[in-house]
């Protein structure tokens, strides 16, 4: 699709839209006036239609007297047959109840008793203010209908209260029609203009629209290299003349360009071909010179690690020199305090010795303090042994006491109570000599074990001390060899510390040896480095020099599309 027929497109519809919304408005304008004029000619009918019934005949059919029912629907049959306009003629009372119907409702089926619609709002404005008053269109019974109703006043007087409403129906699909047999006219000759506009406005922009498509062509012989045209010559002074105006200078500049880029191309061409050649010389040269660094690089290499492996025996050699240095003299140490340790083993055990004595000593002293014990406590049990007997002899005789009383009666009771009270010592004392004499027992069984253990701790002990005795011995030989061995020790230690500072000296010296050979290292791999980057560097050269020999050949090519 043309860009004129879019932009008709577009603005057809734009007008399109406009003017259906002005047609919307001036319907609902339309239908509006029409129903308010509807309205009012319903409602005047039934203001002059109440002139023609008389109030008093409406009361008697409000109090249910239906003698007057025919004259009166009789009189509202004139309102219809004299006036075809409207649907039909009745009268209500205020709550909306049928009091007479003209001969169009009863054809509906609508007879006096009957209810039949009557809007709130509308029996308020009625009963509140008193006067006329139209509804709106509303449906009712499958019939769209505009209703006017007209108060009947008792006796004719506004002030008096409504007996009645004189109410006629009007059909309201008369306004819809009404309405459209008038927009109808306007309507199809908008409808008409409007055509006439479109067709008018699509040639207008193909016209204006034209001089772009000529543009278009040429853009598009530009685009495939044809710069020898010539712009079309507009001479309007609008955004399109300036466009083809535009469009000529541009193809100027193009031409222009492309010969100055055609000329640029093949002095390219020649300088690339030449730096190619330049690139080829100096790359075998670099070549050359790269290899004599890669033999020099790994000569030095060799060297290094040579010296770098002397470095790391000698480096091993005098860190094993400085430990023995270091053992040596630990060694040394160890001897002294071995040397010194015998000697205060010494001195203890002749200490141990003396206390093994002392020991010795006590525990003979102990055995005969047990001894005695027991001898005594033998005659602690003779004693108790006479203690129990006593006993034994005072209950007998308590109780031939406590016998003798009983015989004696009343004047005896006294002693009884005494024997009994003796009796009860007797008995007390002999079970306290019972127990006295089982912990003798169990105190002699004591110390009877505990003289058979002095016996056998006398016995250890005299052969603790022996014991003690030969480490005393032990540890004076073991003395004087720890101080033989530490005076040997001293000298080693001497003739080591001397050769492990010769082996320091001599670890710094080589130190300074590798150092050097690293720095004649770095300087031979950084000769090759650089050798290979210029090497690289000419390589990249010559490998630019032959892309932008074919890259201008490329442009070359390239240029010959278009024709100037």
């Amino acid at each position: 699709m043309g860009l004129a027929r879019k932009i008709t497109l577009a603005i057809i519809s734009l007008l399109l839209v406009i003017g259906s919304l002005i047609g919307v408005f001036s319907y609902q304008t339309a239908h509006s006036q029409i129903q308010k004029s509807v309205g009012i000619e319903v409602l005047g009918c039934a203001n002059i239609t109440t002139g023609l019934i008389d109030p008093r005949m409406i009361e008697q059919l409000l109090q249910g007297d239906q003698s007057v029912l025919s004259i009166v629907e009789e009189q509202l049959n004139w309102t219809v047959d004299h006036k075809s306009l409207f649907k039909e003629s009745f009268i209500l009372s205020l709550d909306g109840k049928i009091l007479a119907a003209d001969k169009y409702m009863k054809a509906r089926g609508y007879s006096a008793g009957d209810s039949f619609y009557l809007a709130e709002n509308d029996q308020d404005m009625i009963r509140n203010m008193k006067h006329s008053v139209y509804s709106d269109v509303y449906t009712y019974d499958g019939a769209q209908l505009l209703s006017g109703y007209a108060p009947i006043y008792l006796n004719h007087d506004p002030s008096g209260p409504i007996v009645g409403l004189m109410t006629i129906n009007f059909d309201a699909s008369i306004i819809h029609e009404r309405t459209w047999e008038i927009i109808t006219l306007p309507f199809a000759i908008g409808a008409a203009v409007f055509l006439l506009g479109a067709v008018c406005v699509y040639f207008l922009i193909h016209r204006m629209i034209l001089p772009l498509e000529l543009l278009s062509r040429q853009v598009n012989q530009v685009a495939v290299g044809d710069l020898s045209i010539q712009p079309p010559a507009l001479h309007s002074r609008d955004e399109v003349g300036q466009l083809s105006r535009d469009f000529g200078n541009m193809t100027a500049s193009l031409r222009q360009l492309i010969a100055r880029v055609n000329e640029t191309s093949m002095q390219v061409a020649a300088s690339s071909q030449q730096l190619s050649a330049s690139a080829d010389q100096t790359g075998r040269a670099s070549e050359q010179a790269a290899e004599m660094s890669e033999q020099l690089t790994g000569g030095t290499d060799s060297q290094l690690d040579k010296l770098a492996d002397s470095s790391d025996v000698i480096k091993s050699m005098s860190s094993a020199t400085i430990e023995i240095s270091r053992r040596a003299e630990l060694v040394a140490l160890s001897a002294q305090q071995s040397s010194e340790a015998s000697r205060q083993g010494r001195d203890t055990v002749q200490h141990g010795i003396g206390q093994m004595e002392l020991m010795e000593q006590k525990i003979q002293q102990l055995s005969s303090i047990i001894e005695e014990l027991g001898s005594h406590s033998q005659e602690i049990q003779s004693i108790l042994d006479i203690m129990t007997e006593i006993s034994a002899e005072t209950n007998l005789l308590a109780l031939n006491a406590s016998i003798e009383a009983a015989r004696a009666g009343e004047q005896g009771r006294g002693f009884a109570i005494v024997a009994a009270s003796v009796r009860k010592l007797a008995d007390r004392s002999m079970d306290s000599a019972n127990q006295i004499s089982g912990l003798i027992a169990h105190i002699v069984q004591q110390m009877e074990l505990s003289g058979a253990m002095m016996e056998e701790a006398l016995h250890e002990t005299l052969h603790s001390t022996e014991l003690v005795r030969q480490a005393g011995q032990s540890f004076a030989e073991i003395e004087s060899s720890a101080t033989d061995t530490a005076a040997a020790i001293e000298g080693v230690a001497a003739n080591v510390k001397e050769l492990s500072d010769r082996s320091v000296h001599l670890v710094g010296t080589v130190e300074e040896i590798v150092a050097v050979a690293h720095h004649n290292a770095e300087r031979a791999r950084t000769l090759s480095a650089v050798s290979e980057e210029q090497l690289a560097a000419v390589e990249e050269v010559g490998a630019s020099a032959s892309f932008l020999s074919g890259l201008s050949e490329k442009l070359h090519t390239m240029i010959e599309r278009f024709k100037i």
